[in-house]
């Protein structure tokens, strides 16, 4: 008769070796929670914000953010003219950022992957299945 232990010892390593083949992908492991995929999450076009001082932003920090569901990718046309050399990504969880004592952080690790960026947009995608809204800063150095 098998004891206990016996058994879960050969289960255990069988079922995680059986879960490594589950992820949506290799760089994201384990079961998918929300489709991450540019093919099946085609990005959407954002054409609206503001460049000042050579300094693009999708809104102003008390106004109206993107909503940036789990999987979600933006297509942001920035209007810089040249590739933005530097962004930085913020989330809140309030439509309206600082707006009636809301909060704005930056945004961290997998929460904001930039994709791609060229002389006229920047992809970005929420990484992270979680919910959020969004405000993108972004700069070409020069005014």
């Amino acid at each position: 008769m098998f004891a206990p232990r016996s058994i879960l010892a050969f289960v255990s390593p069988v079922f995680v070796l059986a879960l490594a083949g589950c992820g949506p992908d290799d760089y994201n492991p384990g079961p998918e929670t929300c489709d991450r995929s540019e093919e099946r999450n085609p990005p959407v076009l954002y054409t609206e914000g503001t460049v000042l001082n050579g300094v693009y932003m999708t809104s102003d920090w008390d106004g109206e953010l993107l909503w940036f569901p789990g999987g979600m990718h933006y297509e942001l046309e920035h209007k810089l003219g040249d590739v933005p050399r530097f962004y930085q990504a913020y989330l809140s969880f309030n439509r309206h950022g600082t707006e009636d004592e809301g909060t704005i952080a930056q945004a961290a690790g997998s929460q904001v992957e930039l994709v791609r960026a060229d002389t006229e947009t920047m992809v970005v995608r929420n990484a992270e299945c979680v919910d959020y809204w969004l405000l993108v800063v972004a700069s070409t150095g020069s005014p």
